[in-house]
């Protein structure tokens, strides 16, 4: 389900993106980035109350201990309503300041407050009423949920694009389906809850009571808004220095390839959707031998899948936007190269971090703070020196030195209990593979199809297809031949075969 649904993501977010931008402009694009961001800050508070929740909510659904579980939703409604008053609090410097921050934009400041105004909705009525939607996900049960969602969102998305094209309301009519679209969210979510766990009620305890009986649980969220921070750091603050340092059609600009990155790393997290919960099985067997093992499996087959698609990404992002968008919307090379250094890192760290969540590898709270500050310490400074790729670098540095270097070694020594320079000596080798691969299959692409030449769609989706192809072989080959991974990976996908044949 969430595979079919991306697809049509794919589809509807590319030709609404064009219609965005012809209709709207770049600035009003960058504009609501950079709303959608300033918001994200404001939402800090929420960061780790979800995932904390979740995981709790893994063993009750095992016993189906109904009383439990209300419980832990009734702590989660207790903590959402506190977070809600506290971003509306928050929300009232911002609305003063915005004048400030946007003096003259082309939408004028009425639709500047009401655009914050709108998407501020959103994350209230996701503390209020949405939250619930935890259950349902950490029950297996989101395949249920998500036509609803995003049913409500691709219709939401083609009624924008018939305002912008077929009618004078403009980027008024764009923002009130964005409000409207949150208002059905609600329902939808709650009546999917209320269908799949008629039994769910609010827990009849005090609020000071079920805090105390679940204080463990406060400190496991605790840690994890610590962690999420650096991840928060890493994803939200790019487009505001962007803004900062250059302006807010470059932030539009850096916004259509992240478009095109984010679906990629979306499609990854749909294959390796169900990881988490079976990594958690796995490690409380307490089999050491067996847990390496699948370890080393999920490492190869996980680089290698990113690889594939971070080289596919670097051959097509250029020829796409130039059709789709125009060649005034390409970045330079070194930017590109930048960014999938980033992406690759960000789909290839989950096998660490799921590893290091199932052992429950809280305590090194500094981590996430150094990675923040480095983030956003390098970013600043670097950006002023070198722009846009200043500010990349200052990002992709602070994976390298906590998400590449610390997390593994954290997770091999306290959790694993092996030797992390194998880690390492792994990773460079898996690194070297994949490199050697992508020059190899980018002399082929040149050869094939020459860049000076007339752009035509056929022939540079073939050259593409056959430089995929060969990289996709040559990795394969040495991965097989050099890791024990991947023969393990081609295994278990034989023996799946088998089994459904």
């Amino acid at each position: 389900m969430s595979l079919f649904l991306f697809l049509v993501q794919i589809f509807i977010g590319f030709f609404s993106r064009k219609v965005f931008l012809d209709h709207l402009g770049t600035e009003v694009i960058g504009l609501n980035t950079t709303l959608g961001n300033i918001l994200s800050f404001l939402n800090l508070a929420e960061l780790g109350i979800g995932i904390a929740m979740a995981t709790s909510l893994y063993k009750p659904l095992h016993d189906q201990d109904q009383t439990r579980m209300c419980e832990i939703l009734t702590v989660q409604g207790i903590l959402y309503r506190r977070i809600a008053w506290l971003l509306c609090g928050l929300s009232v410097p911002v609305l003063v300041a915005l004048p400030f921050l946007f003096p003259n934009t082309e939408c004028g400041i009425v639709y500047v407050y009401v655009a914050y105004l709108v998407f501020l909705s959103g994350s209230i009525f996701s503390y209020l009423w949405n939250y619930r939607e935890v259950l349902v996900q950490a029950d297996q049960k989101n395949y249920k949920l998500m036509p609803w969602i995003h049913g409500i969102r691709y219709g939401k998305i083609v009624l924008q694009i018939c305002f912008l094209m077929l009618t004078p309301w403009g980027i008024w009519g764009w923002i009130l389906l964005e409000f409207l679209s949150n208002v059905l969210t609600v329902f939808a979510i709650n009546h999917v809850v209320r269908k799949e766990f008629p039994w769910l009620t609010k827990s009849k305890e005090s609020a000071s009571t079920l805090l105390h009986k679940y204080k463990d649980l406060m400190v496991k969220t605790k840690q994890m808004f610590v962690h999420k921070i650096g991840s928060f750091v890493l994803e939200q603050t790019a487009p505001l220095i962007i803004y900062a340092y250059v302006s807010l059609s470059m932030v539009a600009y850096y916004g259509n390839y992240m478009m095109l990155i984010g679906y990629t790393v979306t499609l990854m997290n749909v294959i390796f959707e169900g990881m988490g919960a079976s990594i958690g099985n796995l490690v409380a067997e307490n089999n050491k031998e067996h847990t390496l093992e699948v370890f080393w499996e999920l490492f190869t087959s996980r680089l290698w899948i990113a690889g594939i698609a971070c080289f596919g990404l670097y051959l097509f992002i250029g020829p796409f936007i130039t059709l789709w968008l125009g060649e005034e919307y390409l970045l330079g090379e070194t930017t590109l190269l930048l960014m999938i250094l980033g992406m690759f890192i960000r789909m290839t760290r989950s096998v660490v971090d799921s590893f290091k969540n199932a052992y429950q590898l809280f305590a090194d709270v500094w981590s996430p703070i150094a990675e923040a500050g480095i983030n956003l310490g390098c970013s600043i400074l670097f950006g002023y020196w070198w722009g846009l790729n200043g500010i990349l670098l200052g990002s992709n540095l602070s994976l390298i030195l906590i998400v590449l270097l610390w997390k593994p070694y954290y997770t091999f020594r306290e959790g694993l209990k092996a030797p992390s320079f194998v880690y390492y000596m792994q990773y460079i080798l898996h690194c070297g593979i994949l490199v050697a691969g992508a020059l190899l299959s980018k002399l082929f692409f040149t050869s094939l199809y020459s860049a000076d030449g007339e752009l035509h769609l056929v022939s540079l989706i073939l050259c593409l297809v056959g430089a995929l192809l060969l990289y996709i072989a040559s990795t394969y080959a040495a991965f097989y031949v050099l890791t024990s991974g991947m023969r393990r990976f081609t295994q278990r996908i034989i023996n799946i075969i088998k089994h459904r044949i």
